[in-house]
């Protein structure tokens, strides 16, 4: 099961990631905010993303991460959305160095 063994910010401002298996990533805070995988986010019965990507304004800050279990992470921006859990594994993904 991918975990982070650490949370960070980089210098650019992205949130990073060192994970279990050794890698390390990171990922644009709007970014983050665009793939928000909860209900008022995207349609829990089709998967049809409902968030409108030009309503996430380009500056939007990161306030708060929070550790959900052992799978998962909930992120709070600044735009008072703080309803998604990112499981690690989508937050892995999103980190990914390609």
């Amino acid at each position: 099961m991918i975990q982070p063994k650490k949370v960070f910010r980089t210098k650019d401002g992205r949130l990073g990631f060192e994970w279990n298996d050794g890698t390390r990533g990171a990922c644009a805070i709007r970014d983050l905010r665009l793939a928000c995988p909860c209900a008022l986010c995207v349609d829990e019965h089709t998967g049809e993303k409902l968030l409108d990507d030009s309503s996430v304004s380009a500056d939007i800050k990161l306030v708060r991460v929070q550790s959900i279990g052992r799978y998962a992470a909930g992120l709070s921006f600044d735009d008072g959305h703080n309803s998604g859990i990112y499981p690690y594994d989508k937050l892995y993904n999103l980190t990914k160095i390609k």
